[in-house]
């Protein structure tokens, strides 16, 4: 069991649906094409999209299932704060190097 064992099943599942329909680029797959393509079962497929769903990560359009507008707030939320980071870095690199020592940017 090893690591496995602080895994829980349902998030695992949920996470596994999100990275489906999301990666290398978003996917329309209907309920039966999601089912087989992870091993789930028909009732816990339809249990999963629906938890997703109700949090805003999935919906359903045309009989297929998609990524919706909630991982484009955690993406959004991502690219601020390395936005933020960047910025110190910045601050620390004119701190640490004066305004005349950085290279000229395009």
């Amino acid at each position: 069991m090893g690591e496995n064992k602080y895994i829980i099943k349902a998030a695992d599942e949920c996470l596994n649906i999100i990275l489906l329909l999301a990666a290398p680029e978003y996917l329309q797959l209907t309920e039966q094409e999601i089912m087989k393509s992870l091993g789930l079962s028909k009732d816990r497929t339809y249990r999963m999209l629906r938890t997703l769903e109700s949090k805003e990560f999935v919906k359903k359009a045309n009989g297929k299932w998609a990524m919706a507008p909630a991982i484009v707030k955690i993406a959004d939320g991502f690219r601020r704060h390395l936005a933020k980071k960047r910025a110190e870095l910045e601050e620390l690199e004119l701190e640490f190097l004066g305004e005349q020592q950085l290279p000229a940017q395009n």
